[in-house]
């Protein structure tokens, strides 16, 4: 079924596109603006701003917000002007670093002292952080019946917690810069031993062939979406089922090690850039936007922010497999989006803010500069970029998309968060363990959080 609403998502956006076409591209990613600045700044220091629980009024209002660095998008400022300039709701924000975003919001939620809204991925959160205890039903509300694909962000209890902007969140690739590729003479890989070769050609050219920063959850895409490809959906749910029941281990399927392997070689061959231990996730933007390198491994949202930095950039992607013959291409399953508090005093505030958010006159802002497949009807998610049109042709129409590997274990990501994906950057740093022995290493943390979390077979 999702599959074939991201073909009708794309026919609609080509036509819609067509029509009326894409506002003007931005020049920046996600602002940089320290922690504690807010996202736009008081009119008058004389101006009393105070936080209201009634959201019928037009008298300022104060709602809090945490936002992750990289999703401070230009649209989404955009979006927070119109609702003080309109609606005099101001959002206080406080812009954190990615890799911080979930410690942060766990404390926050911890001390009683959180924001009134929280950016993060949904419906991946749910299984993170207990929605039920810590986040506001939002069942019935009017918003909710805007959705285009409700179950998308439906809890296991049946309940909507989130509010999301996308209906397909993402699909995996290389992006790369055009200009690179043709400088150092090579075409589109479809193999891995393809792509080693494509690899050495651009660094022979002089340029970086692939980026890679230090933020922890950037690597491990490579993996989940190889992962995936690896077992294959089927072989994702069998994995799931037995390791949650105890049944194998993680080291006891050589094909992970075998994925971790390769990426350890892209490093090893010198592809990645040098300076990947301290390198950011907008240095690896400004890196392929500019050519300084040729790609990089991530979601399509990526390529947005790439041309974002560079309106002149020649950008396309790729999906590429580590295996011989999976020939599909990954799809991230949770899209960038919003939770409320569910204590917070200022609900009725918010449960205002999403319903605006959800309508075409406040959507339509964060599409303009980054077009994609809007969570809402009526919403104009601007023309298909042409690469993503090629993967829906090539991909999504031809029913090869199969969900990332993490999506059938989603209740492990916060272990992941601070185990795994941490090891995917040491690994290569360290230069002390290959794929076998990240894959040992992570199985005794495994055994262990299971033990902490009485899970049943531990």
């Amino acid at each position: 079924m999702k599959k074939s609403v991201f073909a009708i998502a794309a026919a609609c956006m080509v036509t819609v596109g067509a029509l009326a076409g894409c506002g003007g591209q931005g020049k920046d990613t996600a602002a940089e603006v320290p922690q504690t600045e807010s996202v736009k700044a008081e009119a008058s220091k004389e101006q009393q701003e105070t936080p209201a629980k009634e959201a019928g009024s037009k008298e300022k209002v104060v709602v809090t917000a945490l936002i992750q660095q990289s999703r401070n998008f230009e649209g989404l400022q955009k979006m927070i002007q119109k609702l003080e300039e309109e609606e005099n709701i101001k959002i206080d924000a406080q812009i954190v670093p990615d890799d911080e975003s979930l410690n942060m919001i766990k404390m926050k939620l911890n001390s009683g002292e959180c924001p009134d809204i929280i950016d993060y991925n949904v419906p991946a959160v749910y299984d993170i952080i207990d929605p039920a205890s810590n986040f506001a039903d939002m069942t019935g509300e009017a918003w909710t019946d805007r959705l285009i694909i409700p179950g998308n962000v439906t809890a296991k209890d049946g309940k909507i917690y989130g509010f999301p902007f996308l209906s397909v969140p993402g699909l995996h690739g290389f992006i790369y810069n055009k200009d690179v590729f043709d400088k150092a003479g090579v075409e589109v890989p479809a193999t891995w031993d393809e792509l080693l070769a494509a690899c050495e050609k651009i660094k022979e050219s002089g340029t970086t062939p692939i980026f890679m920063p230090k933020d922890t959850w950037v690597p491990q895409i490579l993996m989940t979406d190889n992962f995936a490809k690896i077992l294959g959906a089927d072989g994702c749910k069998d994995f799931a089922d037995k390791i949650l029941k105890n049944e194998t281990k993680w080291s006891d399927v050589p094909e992970f090690a075998e994925v971790l392997d390769k990426y350890l070689e892209l490093y090893q061959k010198g592809y990645v850039n040098s300076n990947f231990a301290s390198a950011t996730y907008d240095d690896a933007i400004a890196a392929v936007a500019d050519g300084t390198a040729a790609m990089h491994f991530n979601g399509d949202f990526f390529a947005t922010s790439v041309l974002e930095a560079n309106p002149e950039a020649q950008i396309g992607m790729f999906p590429i497999s580590m295996k011989e013959g999976a020939d599909v291409i990954t799809e991230n399953m949770s899209s960038a989006g919003f939770v409320a508090y569910k204590n917070s005093e200022n609900l009725d505030v918010v449960k205002k803010i999403f319903d605006l958010w959800s309508t075409p006159e406040y959507a339509n802002l964060y599409f303009a500069d980054r077009p994609a497949f809007p969570a809402f009807q009526g919403v104009d998610g601007g023309k298909v970029p042409d690469y993503l049109a090629e993967i829906n042709e090539n991909y999504i129409k031809e029913g090869k998309a199969i969900p990332e590997f993490n999506y059938y274990v989603m209740t492990l990501n916060p272990l992941f968060e601070s185990s795994l994906y941490v090891y995917y950057v040491d690994a290569p740093a360290k230069g002390t363990m290959d794929g076998k022995a990240v894959m040992e290493k992570f199985q005794k943390d495994y055994e262990q959080y299971m033990k902490d979390q009485g899970a049943e077979g531990f």
